[in-house]
């Protein structure tokens, strides 16, 4: 009994003694494969730069927005489908509905957080988008101007209130509500602004000049 109260104390003194440098156990935490994949599966942007890029492109920042989109998800699942993100850019209005259920799928059930329809935003996209583009070629042809040109114009307000929302959406699934990542204004989108505002300008005196 003795020899063995011996060798416990004996293996008691040889224990390594803790390393009071290291950093607590609970501070240490990895990043799951599933929130990266989250983190990047669609393009992310702040609402009021996508409200200023969108509005002062004449919307041809939906171009770009729309390839971006397609562009992230198909970096995350590529493997499982064949996506294509530069004919779903242009074509956008055949594949909104197809972009916002991807987001309502990784959002998942169960976000009271996030309000929206998806099936009623993307179609609220696809009619106003067909609508503007049909004025705008009547307005062209000098058909109904300048009511049509006029009409063509304020089809852009549905057709940014229902993209917004498809990137709130967007953000949330990605992790990001506010778009914090992606809410600094860039040179290059100040030139992209300078040449919308020029563009806005002609259009509107196009509107009212005699013909």
């Amino acid at each position: 009994m003795q020899a063995s109260h011996c060798k416990d104390a004996t293996m008691q003194d040889i224990r390594p003694e803790p390393n009071l440098y290291a950093p607590p156990a609970s501070e240490i935490r990895a990043e799951s494969p599933t929130d990266a994949l989250r983190a990047h599966t669609f393009y992310v942007v702040s609402i009021p730069k996508f409200c200023v890029l969108y509005v002062a492109t004449f919307g041809v920042y939906g171009l770009y927005w729309f390839y971006m989109h397609w562009q992230r998800y198909r970096r995350g699942h590529g493997q499982h489908e064949s996506i294509w993100p530069v004919p779903r850019a242009f074509f956008s209005i055949f594949f909104t509905h197809a972009l916002v259920a991807r987001i309502e799928t990784v959002l998942g059930p169960g976000r009271r957080d996030v309000r929206w329809s998806p099936g009623l935003l993307a179609t609220t996209y696809v009619v106003f988008e067909i609508a503007s583009n049909i004025l705008g070629r009547l307005d062209g042809r000098g058909i109904g101007s300048p009511m049509t040109g006029i009409l063509a114009i304020a089809a852009i307000a549905p057709i940014t209130l229902a993209l917004l929302q498809i990137q709130s959406a967007a953000n949330h699934a990605c992790g990001d509500p506010d778009g914090s990542s992606n809410r600094r204004v860039t040179w290059a989108n100040l030139c992209w602004i300078a040449l919308g505002v020029m563009f806005w300008a002609l259009a509107v005196m196009g509107l009212f000049m005699p013909a």
